[in-house]
C-alpha cells in the first residue's frame, strides 16, 4: 500500500512539474496578423533611420543594412541583432495603425512612420 501511495506521489509531482506552454511564445499564423512588411522611419536620436521589415524572411534592414533579425510572439514583434540576446526594438500588434506603429527602441518610446 505504501509502495502505491509512494509512486502514486512521484506521478502527480512529475505532471506539475511538467513544463507548460506560455500562450505569449505561440507565433500566429502572418495571415492573421495586421500587415507591417515593408519600409518604416524610424526618428532616433536626432537622426532618421530607414527599417525595412520582412516577416517572411524575419529580416530587418537597418538604413540598408543586414544585421538584425525579427522575432515574433503572439503579442507583438522584437527586433533584435543577430549576435545578441538584448532586444532593440519591440513593438505590439495592437498598437499598428495604417501610417504609424508606437513601440519602444532601446528602452524609449518610439513612433515608425511607414514609407509605403
Amino acid at each position: 500500500m505504501r509502495f502505491l501511495v509512494y509512486v502514486s506521489l512521484l506521478i502527480l509531482q512529475f505532471i506539475q512539474c511538467s513544463e507548460k506552454s506560455n500562450p505569449a511564445d505561440t507565433i500566429p499564423s502572418l495571415s492573421s496578423l495586421p500587415n507591417f512588411k515593408g519600409e518604416w522611419t524610424l526618428e532616433w536620436e536626432n537622426k532618421i533611420h530607414q527599417i525595412q521589415i520582412d516577416p517572411e524572411e524575419k529580416k530587418v534592414l537597418f538604413d540598408g543594412n543586414e544585421g538584425l533579425e525579427l522575432d515574433l510572439d503572439s503579442v507583438g514583434i522584437r527586433i533584435r541583432a543577430f549576435d545578441e540576446e538584448s532586444v532593440k526594438g519591440y513593438f505590439l500588434y495592437s498598437d499598428i495603425k495604417p501610417k504609424s506603429w508606437i513601440g519602444t527602441w532601446e528602452n524609449r518610446v518610439v513612433r515608425l512612420i511607414r514609407r509605403n
